[in-house]
């Protein structure tokens, strides 16, 4: 009986410990993002490729890492995403203190792709600007090999 209660207290003990270890964490903006102002990134577009099957391509991309658009200006070479809270926590809660969305503008000569990517940590009740690595880098890539040179 002694072990039983001997093994309870240290399995409370050690759960205390664990959880909070994790709290010293649950209040910090994911690693991927960067305080400060948004990110450009410049994608030069594939010769000869089609500036309306480009502008699709670039939508289709948004839409399938889950960004539902919020304007979408085809004449003006300018997309814009909803803001979406993308990261989830490991008990698989999506952490509504950050949010992340996507603008894609077109130059007027149709060459090149900019790509921006803002991120926003929520502190003490004000949105913190700053940009998504981790966004970035991932629609970058799938960018360059879609429409990219």
């Amino acid at each position: 009986m002694k072990k039983m209660v001997l093994a309870g207290i240290l399995v409370i003990v050690f759960g205390m410990t664990v959880i909070g270890c994790a709290s010293l964490f649950a209040g910090s903006a994911p690693r991927s993002f960067v305080r400060g102002q948004p990110s450009n990134t410049t994608i030069q577009l594939r010769p000869g490729l089609d500036f309306d099957q480009a502008f699709r391509e670039v939508s289709f991309i948004l839409l399938q890492n889950d960004f539902l658009t919020e304007t979408l200006q085809p004449a003006a070479g300018f997309i814009r995403t909803n803001w979406m809270n993308r990261v989830v926590t490991r008990g698989g809660t999506v952490e509504e203190r950050y949010r992340v969305r996507v603008t894609v503008t077109f130059n007027p000569s149709r060459t090149q792709v900019t790509l921006n990517v803002e991120g926003q940590w929520l502190e003490r009740g004000y949105w913190i600007s700053g940009n998504d690595t981790a966004v970035m880098n991932d629609l970058r890539q799938e960018l360059t090999m879609a429409v990219g040179n």
